[in-house]
């Protein structure tokens, strides 16, 4: 009886279209919060809804952000030109401390008010301190940057990477020095913002746009101010006296303590000087005079990119990242997020008003039709606060799904109560949210979204040795058929150990394994592709000596480890699917080592340890490779387990035991095994590290040493 009563009332308050809108409300708030909320590793709904939100920021940002470059901005691009040998001028290997103080120098005396350089000083060079530490002491306006450390994910484990600064000497004689990291949203790896300050070794340091811009507005208003020491206030971030600058909002990115970066929009840039007229001193003065001057990489080669919101490639130098925050500020452009609250309040009662309203329509036409208004209604509504207000909301795919789940809920609901064996199709409709609708998009999103996923993989250069002179003495039909034959042979063996081809540049090949699909042994199919491809070359060699009259040697590097591969380019113009990161440079800088070593095949430390029960490799030093700040081991590849003979085995063992002693100093028993392994076998290693120790017994073992190789080129 006290069943049947209870039954009778919840039928009652389900007649009552107001209680069922009410209800339907909150469990489609329940629903699309706890999808959207709740951690992706108990959500398989998480990652839909951000990256959706996310594709959806991207449009937002790249079509109606407005933004202008302001006048008191300028750019020094270390662009391709610079590093070229065009018109005599130097390559990267030959960039020195020098060049940057006679572009500090030009830039100070043509008017400069603050050069910020987005270099990272942070090892003594063998030339140059000297001059660019006076050059920053003269000009008195250099500010200087250094990497933040913090928290990252190394080979699964989460570890500390400690801060990196600037040598002493730069540090004493800089105007100022903030951090260069972005922000990098963990989701898709892109830059949209930047914390304005964080406590770096117990010292609150701004980053490094902002430090660069406090020194421009405390020379215009003639007033030194200070960060504001109490946690960063959300009011008086910047406090100056009659100026416009009285805070910077702050409360953006995805941790919500964040700068949002305003783009230029598409079309706009900012004045730029190449790094190499700035040094000849081939520019109008008025191109730098009070403005702030940025100094940074823009070069392929460098590799100083991230990925941004922007339209085109939607990759962009670090150096206009910085710009690009210091603009915003200057132009007071600030894009800022809704407050969560108040936005998922207004989400509840129009989800409230919605459903009632559909309750009340009797055409599933009209409800259908309905619906789709609500949509573009909504969408509409979005796009005009973000390009009035430069104001983003939090919750934009909530909302679109909230309107297909309300129609649904609200069709469904009509349905129960007017038809018998509506709650099959209650369970019918469940099954549809979950695999048609919220699988279908997210699938289809994918697809076309720009941009790039962090995976671990492994990356594979080669290099033939001597190209340039060989190129030069064939004719360019030889060229062309020579290297036809030989970039089809390497590329059949790549493909065939499921490598992907990136990239041709020249005689130069670029592969990377794990770039589409599940490879556990990607490592190993890496080694196995390298000791394959120097087996055929082998084997053509015979063909190229006879119809060339040379034969070749290819220089192989490969490296394991994380790194963003994914699409970039012009959506529906042209798309590169590619790999970025340290990984790449990394793998490209072992390629070119094997020269110092005469070896074939190097690989790094990490590919190495995959490989350590199907390969033989040979541990050839321990290296600061061009570019890197700290030591990386290296080896040679020197074949299959249980294919390489005893002698070689024998060779190799010894080798490691002298390398140890010459780690450890001990270089005249070093240098003894070392040359007995050149005269007996004619090992070109050996041959490098007994002319090392050599050195080192003339010169002595100085008292720092720890056997750690300092490359000085590529």
């Amino acid at each position: 009886m006290a069943y049947k009563r209870f039954s009778d009332a919840l039928s009652r308050l389900l007649i009552n279209k107001v209680f069922a809108s009410f209800a339907i409300s909150v469990g489609v708030l329940c629903f699309v919060w706890a999808a959207s909320q709740i951690p992706p590793t108990v959500n398989p709904f998480h990652s839909f809804f951000t990256s959706a939100n996310l594709g959806i920021r991207n449009v937002l940002l790249q079509r109606y952000a407005e933004t202008r470059p302001h006048p008191a901005l300028a750019v020094v691009e270390i662009d391709d030109r610079t590093l070229s040998d065009e018109d005599g001028l130097w390559r990267w290997q030959e960039f020195s401390r020098e060049n940057y103080a006679k572009v500090i120098e030009n830039l100070k005396n043509d008017g400069a008010l603050v050069i910020g350089v987005d270099v990272l000083f942070s090892e003594k060079a063998s030339r140059g301190d000297k001059e660019l530490k006076e050059a920053m002491r003269r000009a008195g306006n250099v500010v200087l940057g250094f990497a933040a450390g913090g928290k990252t994910i190394d080979q699964g484990v989460l570890r500390d990477v400690p801060p990196i600064f600037p040598i002493s000497d730069f540090r004493s004689e800089a105007a100022a020095l903030g951090y260069f990291n972005p922000n990098i949203h963990p989701s898709n790896s892109m830059v949209y913002s930047v914390v304005p300050a964080k406590t770096v070794n117990s010292k609150i340091y701004e980053s490094f746009s902002l430090a660069a811009l406090r020194e421009y507005l405390d020379l215009v208003y003639g007033k030194k101010t200070l960060p504001n020491e109490s946690g960063f206030a959300y009011e008086d971030y910047y406090s100056f006296h009659d100026g416009d600058y009285r805070f910077v909002p702050y409360g953006g990115g995805y941790d919500g303590e964040s700068l949002l970066i305003n783009y230029l929009s598409d079309g706009a840039s900012f004045p730029k000087l190449s790094f190499v007229d700035v040094y000849n001193g081939k520019y109008p003065p008025e191109a730098v005079k009070d403005r702030i001057v940025l100094i940074g990489a823009t070069a392929t080669a460098l590799h100083d990119e991230f990925f941004t919101p922007t339209r085109g490639s939607g990759i962009t130098p670090g150096v206009y990242v910085h710009a690009n925050a210091i603009n915003t500020v200057l132009n007071q452009a600030y894009v800022t997020n809704a407050s969560r609250g108040v936005e998922f309040l207004v989400l509840g009662l129009m989800t409230f008003f919605f459903s009632l309203f559909l309750l009340h329509v009797g055409n599933r036409a009209y409800q259908v039709l309905v619906s789709a208004i609500a949509l573009i209604l909504a969408s509409a509504f979005y796009v005009f606060v973000f390009g009035v207000f430069q104001k983003q909301f939090n919750y934009p795919i909530e909302l679109s799904i909230i309107v297909v789940v309300v129609a649904i809920s609200s069709t469904a609901y009509k349905y129960v109560l007017e038809e018998k064996g509506k709650r099959l199709l209650k369970n019918a409709l469940s099954q549809y949210l979950a695999e048609d609708l919220v699988t279908s998009v997210l699938s289809n999103y994918d697809e076309v979204r720009l941009g790039g996923t962090r995976r671990e993989v492994t990356l594979f250069f080669s290099d033939i040795a001597g190209f340039t002179t060989l190129s030069e003495n064939m004719e360019p039909e030889e060229l062309v058929s020579f290297l036809s034959v030989y970039l089809k042979e390497v590329s059949d063996i790549i493909m065939h150990r499921k490598g992907f081809i990136n990239k041709y540049e020249g005689d130069a090949v670029m592969a990377i394994w794990w770039a589409f699909r599940d490879q556990p042994d990607q490592a190993r199919l890496a080694c196995e592709a390298a000791l394959e491809q120097q087996e055929k070359i082998r084997e053509i060699n015979r063909e190229f000596q006879s119809k060339f009259g040379f034969e070749i040697e290819v220089r192989m590097g490969i490296n394991k480890g994380p790194a963003v591969v994914g699409n970039i380019g012009s959506e529906g113009k042209k798309i590169e699917f590619t790999a970025l990161w340290d990984t790449v440079n990394t793998a490209s800088r072992f390629e070119g080592i094997n020269k110092l070593y005469g070896t074939r095949i190097c690989v790094g430390e990490s590919t190495a340890e995959a490989c350590l029960w199907t390969h033989v490799f040979r541990r050839l030093d321990s290296i600061m490779v061009k570019g890197k700040e700290k030591p990386t081991a290296i080896y040679e590849l020197v074949g299959r387990t249980g294919e390489v003979s005893k002698e070689r085995l024998a060779m190799v063992a010894e080798f490691e035991r002298a390398l140890a002693l010459y780690v450890e100093g001990n270089v005249l028993k070093g240098r003894e095994i070392f040359e007995n392994l050149w005269k007996a076998h004619g090992d070109l290693p050996s041959e490098v590290f007994m002319n090392r120790c050599g050195k080192l017994v003339e010169d002595g073992v100085p008292e720092w040493w720890t056997g750690v190789y300092r490359a000085t080129e590529k």
